[in-house]
């Protein structure tokens, strides 16, 4: 979410919980937004957005493979190496159960998946859907699907153990060791796409997010859920 308001850069800081998720408060106007989608849900700018790009869960070296430009700025903490990370990364550490604070700002879930299920959500304006963990590892850690006329796929990172999602002209995903490649000859390695010449390609990305089932569903009321197999 970009921090500018009529070209005006603001201050933001997390300021209270709705549905289970942070609102974001700007300082100046004392307007709150929802971080996923960048729109001002109370206040003075109700009915007005901020552009929102994706921030995806994501390791050095990829950033540095697709950007050797790029910044970087590390940490001095390390992460485990328990087996849970290693297979579904940093939420993972979330618990299985909503923390009480949270829960009691929760009017009202959408049941159709477990609160603390993991899953991709991907959306464009009002139209999203939700692709479960468990439903793309069933379909061999990678599905194609067509959404808003455009064919994605979404995989298992197998670096970041996150779900991403890409525009694509191919289909038919298939792995080699941690490669993964479509019939058009791209493919996926170290989170870096290539075209069939073996040179890295544009890509393209639904605005999306890996996240647990409750906050998607519960900004996205409308939300579908893709089902491995159909």
């Amino acid at each position: 979410m970009a921090p500018r308001i009529d070209g005006e850069t603001h201050t933001f800081v997390e300021h209270g919980l709705y549905d289970g998720l942070f609102l974001m408060r700007d300082e100046e106007t004392g307007t709150y937004w929802d971080h996923m989608t960048g729109e001002a849900v109370y206040g003075p700018l109700v009915g007005t957005s901020l552009e929102v790009a994706n921030l995806r869960q994501t390791t050095v070296a990829q950033v540095l493979g697709a950007s050797p430009d790029a910044m970087v700025a590390l940490s001095d903490r390390t992460m485990g190496e328990d087996e849970d990370l290693q297979t579904q990364g940093l939420l993972a550490r979330v618990g299985s159960r909503l923390n009480a604070m949270f829960s009691a700002t929760v009017k009202e879930e959408d049941t159709r998946r477990p609160t603390m299920d993991l899953g991709m959500g991907i959306w464009q304006g009002d139209v999203a859907r939700y692709y479960p963990y468990d439903h793309v590892l069933q379909a061999g850690k990678a599905v194609i699907d067509t959404f808003e006329g455009r064919r994605v796929l979404v995989y298992l990172d197998p670096a970041a153990y996150a779900l991403s999602a890409l525009y694509v002209e191919g289909d038919t995903p298939q792995w080699d060791g941690d490669v993964l490649r479509l019939s058009d000859g791209t493919y996926v390695e170290g989170g870096v796409v290539y075209g069939a010449s073996g040179s890295k390609t544009t890509v393209n990305r639904p605005l999306q997010v890996f996240t647990r089932w409750y906050g998607f569903s519960l900004t996205f009321p409308d939300t579908e859920i893709f089902e491995a197999g159909r």
